[in-house]
């Protein structure tokens, strides 16, 4: 059969799995890639610049004119509507069969089967039902007994349990050949090693999906692929496509100490490139930044979400302390790291103090390069979100808003809050930005003297924001940034010159 994956803004890397899966059944696999610029739905947004920009209908022309027999959606809650709309849209010249699977239909599966769009849906993890589903569909029997699968008949919806997870020595190898179009894989390498995660923090999916996966009883939520099949799937890419930045996508890199030695002490030597990875304050307590440094780690991207000890706790449910967040991170500067600090903004509970208080602990930090701003974007179905209903922060309407994808991501203004608020959010999105650049004792100076409210009724916010980003990408040499800036470029550039690719081979 041939199958097509729409994918829009950037590398859906659990597309890349599928892909494999598929393809070694004997299946024809292609990916539609709408850039979305400027509204990613991973990095910037600029709607008047995205109106200009925009590629979905070249996309959905792209994929009726391959005629697939599938149209298959990897789906999450920024990307839903953008899914419907692009799967309505195909489905008025060209009637194919959808399967629609990932997070958002894992965590809102009746939300999203009742939709017209939606002919089967995958709970879970998807490899396999998937390619039993494709079997059954050719076979035109057995469609109804698969685990996983849910679909409607005669008006009824079937809604079929989840299978055991796959063991991790049983993970398919990664189909980067999909992305190869639109993605420079040489200068940027994005690669999981995991499944799970060691937390359980209540504003993130996977908080949703350890509590779902433990109540039908399916096995270890941690999943850690073995290290030799990590670096040979790296030390084979480097060899394809002469790749030199790895960027280690794990929510955290790794919750075995076990793992973690035998990677960092093998990595340098079979692979040898400068890699990225995702961190959590407790991983950081004794020596793993120096073993980090020596195999090659150029960026942590550290998780660290607010200084309120007790928002911390009681609403994000992470246990650190700030004595253990600011040894994390002077371990992490002198071992000679560059990091990124993750900080949420827009928390129940939260003060403008406690984001003041963050920002003095943070500016003293010379490795510091991005301090990453991230506003409260209520999920569905994870603890924040049933905290919330349950205090009255938001309420019924609010949650079909949520488990419609209709609010607002992190990366924009999250969900829905008073405008004044917002405004000054803003104010310390600002400062957050400026802090890699600005000298401690100027920051202190504009804390202390209460001189930063003047940025709270600067015009234009949002491109003041973009312009620091920029500048700040360029004065600390920040690989990431950059690279998604340099991307950006070339890709409005392919646009204005007519040289967009959406389909790939």
């Amino acid at each position: 059969m041939k199958i097509i994956f729409p994918v829009v803004g950037a590398e859906n890397i659990s597309v890349a799995y599928l892909s494999s899966t598929l393809k070694q059944a004997g299946h024809k696999v292609m990916v539609a890639f709408d850039r979305s610029l400027f509204d990613d739905q991973q990095y910037f947004s600029v709607p008047m610049l995205n109106r200009f920009l925009n590629e979905k209908n070249k996309v959905v022309r792209e994929i009726i004119g391959q005629k697939p027999d599938i149209l298959a959606i990897s789906c999450f809650a920024d990307n839903y509507q953008w899914c419907l709309d692009l799967v309505r849209r195909v489905k008025k010249s060209h009637q194919c069969v959808t399967v629609w699977g990932g997070i958002h239909p894992t965590s809102c599966p009746e939300e999203v089967i009742q939709n017209d769009e939606v002919d089967y849906m995958i709970t879970g993890e998807g490899e396999m039902p998937f390619l039993e589903l494709l079997e059954a569909l050719g076979l035109s029997s057995g469609v109804e007994m698969i685990p996983n699968i849910w679909m409607k008949r005669n008006g009824k919806v079937i809604r079929n349990n989840p299978r055991p997870l796959m063991a991790p020595e049983d993970f398919p190898a990664v189909d980067k050949t999909i992305y190869e179009k639109f993605i420079p894989l040489k200068e940027y390498y994005l690669t999981v090693t995991s499944k799970g995660c060691i937390c359980q923090c209540s504003y993130c999916s996977q908080n949703f999906l350890k509590n779902w996966e433990a109540g039908y009883g399916l096995g270890a939520f941690l999943r850690e692929r073995p290290v030799s099949a990590v670096l040979e799937e790296l030390k084979s890419m480097k060899n394809r496509y002469a790749i030199r930045y790895v960027d280690i996508k794990n929510n955290v890199l790794s919750g075995s100490k076990q793992w973690l030695e035998e990677f960092l002490s093998r990595y340098p030597q079979e692979v040898g490139l400068p890699f990225r990875i995702m961190g959590h304050p407790l991983l950081f307590q004794q020596d793993l930044a120096e073993k980090l440094k020596k195999a090659g780690c150029h960026h942590i991207q550290m998780g660290i979400e607010s200084f309120n000890p007790q928002v911390r706790k009681n609403v994000l449910l992470r246990n650190e302390t700030n004595q253990q967040i600011i040894r994390a991170l002077d371990n992490i500067e002198k071992a000679g790291i560059n990091f990124s600090a993750d900080i949420m903004v827009g928390l129940p509970g939260e003060s403008e103090e406690d984001l003041v208080a963050a920002l003095k602990a943070l500016s003293k930090y010379r490795r510091l390069i991005r301090a990453s701003v991230f506003w409260l974007q209520y999920l569905p179905n994870v603890s924040i979100t049933r905290m919330a209903l349950a205090k009255g922060y938001i309420n019924d309407e609010n949650e079909k808003i949520i488990n419609k994808g209709l609010q607002n991501n992190y990366l924009s203004t999250g969900s829905p809050m008073e405008p004044q608020r917002m405004r000054i959010i803003k104010t310390y999105h600002i400062l957050f930005r400026l802090l890699p650049i600005t000298p401690k004792p100027v920051m202190d100076f504009l804390l202390d003297k209460k001189i930063y409210p003047i940025f709270r009724y600067m015009p234009f916010q949002v491109a003041v924001i973009i312009f620091i980003d920029v500048l700040v990408s360029i004065v600390r040499k920040d690989y990431y940034a950059k690279w998604i800036m340099g991307w950006y470029m070339k890709q409005i550039s392919r646009h204005v010159f007519r040289r967009v690719e959406s389909i790939s081979d």
